[in-house]
């Protein structure tokens, strides 16, 4: 009996751990980089975006937590959040990968990123 429950529990926590794979694909996707000229004219408020590219200083604005990200096609202000930095120590040369959403000035229409989250690239 000791077994049984044993072997029926064995075989719970192991469909647990379960993780649903498409056809087709042996890895979980990435998601797609963008660019910053294709967050500047395509993306709408609040759309997910991915970049890579560099952080090449902060913005000289009010908030401390505003910068300059540029890639090959752009530049774009981004706005960081102390805890999305989680440490990492990034300078002007260090490639990151930021996630976050477009966000839409609604009286001058210009636009930025809200990062809320931070890779460096290896």
């Amino acid at each position: 009996m000791k077994k049984l429950i044993f072997i029926i529990l064995s075989a719970l926590s192991l469909s647990a751990h379960a993780e649903f794979v498409p056809e087709g694909n042996s890895a979980p996707s990435r998601q797609q980089v963008n660019t910053v000229h294709e967050a500047k004219t395509e993306f709408g408020d609040n759309a997910h975006i991915v970049l890579e590219g560099f952080i090449t200083g902060s913005a000289g604005t009010i908030n401390p937590e505003e910068y300059f990200f540029k890639d090959d096609t752009d530049t774009i202000k981004i706005e960081i959040n102390p805890d999305v930095w989680r440490g990492q120590k990034v300078t002007p040369q260090t490639k990151v990968r930021i996630a976050g959403e477009v966000d839409i000035n609604r009286f001058n229409n210009s636009r930025e990123i809200e990062v809320r989250r931070l890779d460096i690239v290896k």
